[in-house]
């Protein structure tokens, strides 16, 4: 009987948080372009922030999505994993294996609604670990200019708010 309880208050618990989000958070990161390939004659630029790369757990990245783009959404996640996973660098095979990515289904939500993912990381690997979708295809070394453009050409205009949510532990 425990069980059956469980489960409607797990579901509820997602959408309550999603709406919150929704409600509470501004956007932290819209689509950007891609970064342009370096070029000698340019100096760097200073780096900024990641306000999407986290060395304590536990984490949530909030990632609210356009309906019509969220097949491709889920596909380019897909391939994102798939070549951090063949990378062969054990910081970013560790880091796929750490996250879990859930889709928010909440009841009677319409077709033309926006979509919402959770990305949630329990425990955050000591190298850390971002879940920038631009940094990851073009700065971690697992994907080929032309197959990191061609990933990220499938949902460059799907994001329409990404938010992250360090979580602390309270109580018992």
């Amino acid at each position: 009987m425990r069980s059956l309880v469980i489960q409607p208050v797990r579901r509820l618990m997602i959408v309550a948080l999603a709406g919150l989000c929704v409600v509470s958070t501004a956007a932290v990161a819209s689509a950007q372009d891609p970064p342009p390939p370096p070029t000698p004659q340019q100096p760097a630029a200073p780096a900024q922030p990641d306000p999407l790369r986290f060395t304590t757990g536990p984490v949530m990245v909030y990632k609210q999505i356009k309906p019509d783009l969220a097949t491709a959404f889920e596909a380019a996640w897909a391939a994102i994993r798939q070549g951090l996973t063949a990378s062969g660098k054990p910081e970013l095979q560790q880091q796929v294996s750490a996250v879990k990515i859930f889709r928010v289904n909440a009841a009677g939500t319409p077709a033309d609604a926006p979509r919402t993912y959770v990305f949630y990381v329990e425990q955050v690997p000591a190298t850390g670990v971002t879940f920038d979708p631009i940094k990851l295809l073009y700065e971690s070394g697992a994907f080929e200019r032309a197959k990191a453009d061609e990933i990220y050409a499938t949902i460059k205009d799907a994001y329409m708010q990404i938010a992250p949510w360090p979580l602390v532990a309270i109580g018992g």
